[in-house]
C-alpha cells in the first residue's frame, strides 16, 4: 500500500529524515513513534504530499507521487484522508458541513467550505455524511456548530469527514494528544475499528505509548530522521523504549522548534 525508498530531507542544514525506507501492507495499522524532532510529522506530510523530499520516493497504492505535477498530486491525495491533532475544522460551521467537506478533493470540486452551503452538495452526499456521523456515534449533532462539541467529538467529526473523502490511507497525526484519556480511548478504537472493518490502511504518529500497546501490532520508531525499531509491538519493551527517546538535547529542541 505504501513504499517509501531512500527518502531524504532537510530543513535549515538539519537531516530531517536520513534515508527512509519503509513498506506497510494494504489493511495494515502502525503506529510511528519516536520523540519530537525524529521526523515523524515530517514523513506523515511527505506521504501525503505535502512536503517535497529531497531525494528517495514514496508510492501510494502502487503509485509513485510526482510531487512536481498538481495533478499527480491530487491524485494521490485522494486516496488518503489525513487526521490532525488540532482537527481542522470550520468551527462556525455544522457538524454535517463538515463531514460532507471530506468530498470535495475526492471530486475534484475546487469550491472551499467557507463559500459552500448545504445546497452545494447532492442528496446522496448528505445521506453518506449522516450515515458517517451515526458511525462515529454523532448521529445527534448533525445541525450543532462544531465549536459546541468537546475535543473527542471534534476528532470523531474530523475522522468522519475523512472517511467521507472514501480513503484508502489514513493518515493520523498525534489524533489523540489534546485529549482526555477517556476520549482518547474511544479515539484509538474507532480509528481501528475503521482499520479493521473498512480495510483501511492506518499509519498514526502518537506519543501514548500505552495507546500504543493497547492498539497496534506493529511499531515503526524514528530517531534523528532514520528508522531505529520496526517490529511487533510486543517486543517494545523498556530497554527498546529507553534507547528510542535518548537522544540529544540540543538537537531534539531545534527540531522541534521547526515542527519536524
Amino acid at each position: 500500500m505504501v513504499k517509501v525508498a531512500n527518502l531524504r530531507k532537510r530543513f535549515n542544514g538539519l537531516e530531517v529524515l536520513a534515508g527512509i525506507n519503509l513498506r506497510v501492507k494494504k489493511g495494515e495499522a502502525v503506529a510511528l513513534i519516536g520523540p519530537s524532532g525524529s521526523g515523524k510529522t515530517t514523513l506523515i506530510r511527505t506521504i501525503n504530499g505535502f512536503v517535497i523530499p529531497d531525494a528517495g520516493t514514496i508510492s501510494v497504492g502502487g503509485e509513485e507521487i510526482n510531487y512536481r505535477d498538481p495533478e499527480s498530486l491530487r491524485q494521490i491525495r485522494k486516496k488518503i484522508g489525513m487526521i490532525y491533532q488540532l482537527f481542522n475544522l470550520v468551527e462556525r460551521t455544522s457538524v454535517q458541513v463538515n463531514v460532507m467537506a471530506g468530498a470535495l478533493g475526492r471530486l475534484d470540486r475546487g469550491l472551499s467550505l467557507l463559500s459552500s452551503t448545504v445546497g452545494f452538495f447532492t442528496r446522496r452526499e448528505r445521506e453518506k455524511a449522516r450515515e458517517l456521523l451515526s458511525f462515529v456515534g454523532l448521529e445527534d449533532k448533525a445541525g450543532e456548530r462544531v465549536d459546541r462539541l468537546s475535543g473527542g467529538q471534534k476528532q470523531r467529526v474530523a475522522i468522519a469527514r475523512a472517511l467521507m473523502q472514501e480513503p484508502e490511507l489514513l493518515l493520523a497525526d498525534e489524533p489523540i494528544a489534546n485529549l482526555d484519556p477517556k476520549a482518547s480511548r474511544k479515539i484509538m478504537e474507532l480509528l481501528l475499528r475503521i482499520n479493521q472493518e473498512k480495510k483501511i490502511t492506518l499509519i498514526a504518529v502518537l506519543h501514548h505509548l500505552d495507546s500504543v500497546r493497547d492498539h497496534f501490532q506493529r511499531v515503526v520508531a524514528l530517531k534523528e530522521g532514520a528508522i531505529c525499531f520496526d517490529a511487533a509491538t510486543r517486543k517494545l519493551n523498556d530497554h527498546r523504549i529507553q534507547d528510542i527517546y535518548t537522544v540529544d538535547e540540543e538537537i531534539e529542541c531545534i527540531a522541534a522548534q521547526a515542527g519536524i
